[in-house]
C-alpha cells in the first residue's frame, strides 16, 4: 500500500511540474520546428521567394494565381502572419515585437503580373509582401505603356498604389545591375576588379534607386536584394556602408533572427516553384534548422 501511494505521489509531482514549467517555454507557437522553443529575442523566419504569378509558362520561377491563392489560404489556416522586412529590421534594431509565426513573402523584380494577380489577393486575404524592384525597368515601363502580362514590369503608378495600400513593402534590387550583359553578373564583383572601382559602381547604382524611391514614392528601403543571388564579402561590406540594414540572398533555408544585427544580412530564402505546395516547402526547409 505504501509503495502504491509513493508511486502516485511521484507521478502527480511530475505532472504538476510539467504544467508549471511548460508555459515558460511555449509562450509562442511554432509550426516550423517541433520541440524547439525560443526566447523573446530569437525567432525563426522563413522567407518564400516568388517571381512570376501568371497562368502560362509555369516553372521554377513562375506559379499560377490559383497556386498563390492556395499559399495564402494555407498560411491563414495555419495561423502564420506575413511580415515585412521593415518589421524584421525593427525587431532587431528597435526591439519591436513580431507577431506569432512570422513569415515573409518576397517578390523579386516588380513584374506587372505581381500587380495584376498577387496584389488583389493580398487585399482579400489581408496579407503582406516584400517587393524588390529594379529602378531602370520601372522607369522604362512608366515611359512606354505595355500590358504584356508575361514580360512587362510595373510602372511608378502601380508601385505607388501598392505602397499606399499598406500591403507592400518595397526594397532595393539595383537600379540597373539586374543583368548578365555588359561583362557583369548582376551586382557581383568582376574578377580582378579593385575594391575601389567596385565600390563606385555598386554605390552609384544602389544610391540612384534609393533616391528615386524617395522622390517618387517617399520610401527609403532598408534592404538590398542581390540579383541572381550573386555577391561576395565586398558586396556585403559596401551594402553596409550604404546604410542598408539587411540583405536577401538566394541561399536556401530558414533564418534564425536574433538581436545581433549581422543576422539580417544574406538572408536565406525558399524558392516557390510550380507544382510544389507551400506546406511541403516549409516542412522541407525546416529540416535546415533542426
Amino acid at each position: 500500500m505504501f509503495l502504491k501511494r509513493y508511486i502516485y505521489i511521484v507521478i502527480a509531482s511530475i505532472i504538476i511540474s510539467g504544467i508549471l514549467i511548460y508555459p515558460a517555454f511555449s509562450t509562442k507557437s511554432n509550426h516550423l520546428i517541433n520541440n524547439v522553443y525560443l526566447d523573446e529575442n530569437t525567432v525563426f523566419v522563413p522567407i518564400v521567394m516568388y517571381h512570376h504569378i501568371r497562368n502560362t509558362n509555369s516553372g521554377k520561377n513562375s506559379i499560377t494565381p490559383s497556386e498563390f491563392e492556395s499559399d495564402l489560404k494555407y498560411l491563414r489556416k495555419n495561423n502564420y502572419n506575413t511580415i515585412t522586412m521593415t518589421q524584421l529590421v525593427d525587431f532587431v534594431y528597435k526591439d519591436i515585437e513580431l507577431p506569432e509565426n512570422p513569415i515573409i513573402l518576397s517578390f523579386d523584380d516588380g513584374y506587372l503580373n505581381t500587380y495584376k494577380y498577387a496584389f488583389p489577393l493580398l487585399i482579400e486575404y489581408d496579407m503582406k509582401i516584400v517587393l524588390s524592384v529594379i529602378g531602370k525597368v520601372t522607369d522604362d515601363f512608366t515611359l512606354t505603356i505595355s500590358n504584356n502580362i508575361n514580360t512587362s514590369h510595373m510602372n511608378w503608378n502601380h508601385l505607388n498604389e501598392m505602397i499606399l495600400s499598406g500591403y507592400v513593402d518595397v526594397q532595393n534590387h539595383t537600379y540597373n545591375l539586374h543583368s548578365t550583359r555588359n561583362g557583369r553578373y548582376g551586382c557581383a564583383q568582376n574578377k580582378d576588379e579593385s575594391l575601389e572601382s567596385y565600390r563606385k559602381v555598386l554605390s552609384e547604382d544602389l544610391s540612384k534607386l534609393q533616391t528615386e524611391l524617395m522622390a517618387f514614392s517617399g520610401v527609403a528601403p532598408s534592404t538590398f536584394t542581390y540579383p541572381y543571388g550573386k555577391y561576395n564579402d565586398n558586396t556585403v561590406l559596401i551594402v553596409k556602408e550604404l546604410g542598408f540594414k539587411a540583405s536577401m540572398s538566394c541561399l536556401y533555408g530558414i533564418n534564425k533572427i536574433t538581436k545581433d544585427s549581422d543576422c539580417l544580412y544574406d538572408l536565406k530564402r525558399i524558392c516557390r516553384s510550380h507544382g510544389t505546395p507551400i506546406d511541403k516547402l516549409l516542412k522541407k526547409a525546416a529540416e535546415t534548422v533542426r
